[in-house]
């Protein structure tokens, strides 16, 4: 298997699980307070290694001080899970933002996740029906790029039935605002 089918295997497994076991892990991990989890009460945070960051754009040429993964935010089947990788400056987050809106972004998503684009959604994202690996059925996966400054924050939304547009938008923007103050 190639190491980018492999990535890609890993990574839908990986997934899958986090959102089958979000009920089960639940004695676990930790429940999120306002300040882990943006104000979203009810969110359970469970670790989530290695996390998302290999679903970036191409960052190749650009200068990246330091990336830092955030636990996975789970709740009724969904999850969200972010990183935020901060370059030396705002022209090269700019650059790696400006290269997650084209069409070999959505194409490298497509096949990571062996999945379909479905959508676009607000300002940098794809929206993708994905398979899941283990069982029948597809979920609803979501990528995000929100720059600020000298941060990237990459953002995915997975649900079976979708993210709701208003807890979406309220999601995106805690988030927005967490990358420019981070």
């Amino acid at each position: 298997m190639s190491g980018g089918a492999l990535l890609a295997a890993a990574t839908g497994l990986g997934l899958s699980l986090l959102v089958t076991a979000c009920g089960a892990a639940t004695q676990r991990a930790t429940t999120v307070t306002q300040a882990q989890a943006g104000h979203l009460p009810g969110w359970t945070a469970l670790a989530d290694p290695p996390g998302i960051s290999q679903l970036s754009p191409g960052l190749g040429g650009l200068r990246v001080l330091g990336q830092a993964d955030a636990r996975a935010l789970v709740r009724d089947g969904d999850a969200i899970r972010t990183t935020t990788i901060t370059f030396a400056t705002a022209k090269d987050a700019s650059e790696a933002q400006k290269r997650g809106a084209g069409d070999d972004y959505q194409g490298q998503l497509e096949r990571a996740f062996r999945g379909e684009t479905i959508g676009r959604g607000p300002g940098v994202g794809v929206k993708l029906r994905v398979p899941r690996p283990t069982g029948s059925g597809s979920d609803v996966v979501e990528v995000y790029l929100l720059a600020r400054g000298r941060r990237l924050a990459l953002v995915e939304l997975v649900s079976a039935r979708g993210f709701d547009p208003a807890l979406r938008g309220r999601v995106l923007r805690l988030l927005s605002r967490r990358t420019a103050a981070g």
